[in-house]
C-alpha cells in the first residue's frame, strides 16, 4: 500500500498562491504590512512550489481558522457553541468532526481530498453538523442515530469512478446533513456545475 502524501509536499497550484496574495494584499491596504513587506513576502508566494511554503507567509496577519490554506488536520468540534471549517484546506481522512450542543459547519467545496475515499467521523450529540460537498462526490451516510437525524441531498453520481464522502459516526438527539449543489437543468438535461476540490 502505498504511503500517504505529507500535505505540506502537495503541489501549489496557481489559485491557491492567488489565495495568499489577496490576504497579503488586505494587509497592506490597512497598515498591517507595509509596502516592502509586501513586495517581500509576494516574492515568497510566487516561488513557492508546495503547499507547505505557504500558510507561514500570512500566520502573523489572521487567526488560523480565517488562514487561505490549512494544513493542519486538527478535530473540529462544536462544543455549546458555533464554529466552521471552510476555504481551501486539505482533508485529512478520518478526521473528526463533533457537535455537542453546538453546532459545526464543513464546507468541503474547495477542499482537497488526499483519497478518492474520504472518511469523516462525525457526531452530534444534542447538536447539528453542516457539511457541504462539491457536485458530483458520491455521498454514503453510515454509523447510527438514536433520536436524530442523518440526511443528504446528494444524488447517485453519473462519473465512472466518482470521489466517495463516508460520513460516519453517530446521532443522539443531534443532526448531521450532508448538501450537495442542486443540478440545474438546461433544455431537459442535467447542467453540472464546475467541480471544484476534487482533483486540483
Amino acid at each position: 500500500m502505498s504511503e500517504e502524501p505529507s500535505p505540506a509536499r502537495l503541489r501549489a497550484s496557481d489559485a491557491d498562491r492567488e489565495r495568499v496574495l489577496r490576504v497579503l494584499r488586505e494587509a497592506t491596504a490597512d497598515g498591517r504590512l507595509d509596502l516592502e513587506e509586501f513586495e517581500e513576502r509576494s516574492s515568497l508566494v510566487q516561488e513557492a512550489r508546495t503547499l507547505g511554503e505557504l500558510p507561514g507567509v500570512t500566520a502573523d496577519l489572521v487567526p488560523a481558522d480565517q488562514q487561505p490554506i490549512r494544513l493542519d488536520p486538527q478535530p473540529v468540534i462544536g462544543l455549546f457553541g458555533r464554529v466552521a471549517r471552510r476555504g481551501r484546506w486539505v482533508a485529512v481522512p478520518n478526521e473528526t468532526v463533533a457537535a455537542l450542543a453546538g453546532r459545526v459547519d464543513v464546507d468541503m467545496r474547495e477542499a482537497l481530498l488526499l483519497r478518492n475515499h474520504h472518511r469523516i467521523v462525525v457526531h452530534a450529540v444534542l447538536g447539528r453538523v453542516e457539511i457541504d460537498v462539491p457536485e458530483g462526490v458520491e455521498v454514503r451516510m453510515t454509523g447510527w442515530s438514536f433520536l436524530g437525524r442523518r440526511s443528504t441531498n446528494a444524488q447517485r453520481s453519473e462519473l465512472p469512478t466518482p470521489p466517495v464522502v463516508e460520513i460516519d459516526g453517530f446521532s443522539v438527539f443531534g443532526v448531521v446533513r450532508v448538501r450537495a449543489p442542486r443540478r440545474r437543468r438546461f433544455l431537459g438535461r442535467v447542467r453540472r456545475r464546475p467541480q471544484r476540490g476534487i482533483s486540483s
